[in-house]
């Protein structure tokens, strides 16, 4: 549903935030042993985004379910 470098934002409102990766979508060791975190933790599935966003100066990351999130429109 989501890619890499689409922007969203959580259904409910709040900033816009840029998908940086999909759980379950890198193959590399640390990627998975981080997914599997996940998993376990925040009842994540392979194909959650995990997002990134500004709040103020702060760089700001956290992973969300597919179905709390929609696609922002592109600028024209």
């Amino acid at each position: 549903m989501f890619k890499t470098g689409d922007v969203v934002r959580l259904k409910s409102g709040g900033p816009t935030m840029t998908v940086q990766r999909l759980v379950g979508d890198e193959g590399h060791p640390s990627f998975r042993m981080i997914d599997n975190i996940l998993k376990a933790q925040k009842g994540c599935r392979n194909g959650d985004p995990i997002c990134q966003w500004f709040s103020d100066n702060d760089l700001k990351s956290d992973t969300f379910r597919v179905e709390m999130l929609e696609r922002v429109a592109e600028k024209q």
